[in-house]
C-alpha cells in the first residue's frame, strides 16, 4: 500500500515535470494545482530536494524545479524514496525469522515486479499523458 505523503510526492512531481523549463514552481502553485496539502508539501519538497530530485530557489521568483530532466526520473525513483521497500514483511515479535524464508522468493519477485513496473513510467511520458487527459477533457466539454 502506498502512503497518502507518496502520492502527494509523485503529484507534486508530476507538476514539476508539467512545468518543466518555465522557471520556479512556487509551493502553492503545486499545492493548488494538485490538491496537495501545504504542510505536508512543504515536507515532501525538503525530502525530494534532499534526494536531488528537485532544486529549490531563492528570492522574489522562486520556487522549486526539477533537479534533472523529467525523462531520467521514474515512479520508481520518488516511490522507493518515500516507501522503501514495498513487498518485504518486517520482522513480527515473536515469529522466528526461519519461519518466513520460505517465503523469501515470493517476495523478491514481487518487488522486482513493482521495480520494473514502477521504473517503466518517467515524469516526462506521465506528463505528457496529464496533458492528453486535460485535453481530451476540454475537447469533451460542452454546456
Amino acid at each position: 500500500m502506498i502512503s497518502n505523503k507518496c502520492h502527494y510526492a509523485l503529484r507534486a512531481v508530476l507538476e514539476l515535470a508539467l512545468r518543466q523549463g518555465r522557471g520556479p514552481v512556487t509551493i502553492g502553485d503545486i499545492a493548488s494545482a494538485q490538491s496537495i496539502p501545504v504542510r505536508f508539501l512543504e515536507a515532501i519538497l525538503r525530502q525530494l530536494r534532499q534526494a536531488g530530485l528537485c532544486d529549490s530557489v531563492r528570492g522574489k521568483a522562486g520556487g522549486y524545479v526539477l533537479s534533472r530532466d523529467a525523462e531520467s526520473i521514474t515512479v520508481n525513483d520518488v516511490v522507493r524514496l518515500f516507501e522503501g521497500p514495498l513487498v518485504v514483511p518486517a520482522p513480527r515479535p515473536g515469529h522466528r525469522p526461519e519461519s518466513g524464508e520460505v517465503f523469501h522468493q515470493v517476495w523478491n519477485e514481487a518487488e522486482k515486479a513493482l521495480d520494473t513496473a514502477f521504473g517503466a513510467y518517467t515524469f516526462s511520458r506521465l506528463a505528457e499523458l496529464e496533458q492528453q487527459r486535460a485535453f481530451e477533457k476540454a475537447a469533451n466539454y460542452s454546456i
